[in-house]
């Protein structure tokens, strides 16, 4: 006997929450908001994490890019720092928002978040490669950070994305 399908049936459902309808179209259930005090919160922590991993890449590969003439990175002043700890703890928030908004195409945990950083690198990188090909900066000082740093920010984000909730 031939098994009659139905909509029911055709109907498929993922771990991830995302439900298929018979039509082709695809909707997100419960999954689809955004917590965004979990995103300023994981994201502040996301960026603690990602200010002590950079400091260390920057230490070890940074060295090159540092002596450039009038790089502050050599002698930073205390504006210089915490200019920079302000950017780097809104890059923080910034990536876990992206995080957040496509948790629910490849769910919550550790692949979801290395995409994030991965596409966060990659539109940061497209941007330091355009400064290296004016000439701002030798491409020989900024590429082993280029490389150095997505490391760096994948174990931040996975960082902040585990305490993220919805």
């Amino acid at each position: 006997m031939e098994r009659k399908t139905t909509y029911h049936s055709q109907r498929r459902q993922t771990p991830f929450r995302r439900v298929e309808r018979y039509n082709g179209s695809v909707q997100f259930s419960s999954m689809n908001k955004i917590n965004w005090s979990r995103v300023l919160l994981c994201g502040l922590l996301t960026g603690i994490v990602w200010i002590i991993l950079g400091a260390v890449v920057t230490a070890v590969l940074g060295r090159d890019f540092a002596a450039l003439p009038n790089n502050h990175l050599g002698a930073p002043t205390p504006g210089f720092v915490l200019v920079n700890v302000v950017i780097d703890l809104l890059e923080g928030i910034s990536i876990l928002w992206l995080y957040a908004a496509i948790r629910p195409l490849y769910g919550p945990g550790a692949k979801a978040a290395i995409i994030a950083a991965f596409a966060w690198w990659f539109i940061v990188s497209l941007g330091d490669a355009t400064w290296c090909s004016f000439g701002l900066f030798p491409p020989p000082t900024v590429i082993p950070l280029m490389i150095g740093t997505l490391p760096a920010l994948i174990l931040a984000t996975i960082a902040g994305a585990r305490l993220y909730r919805e």
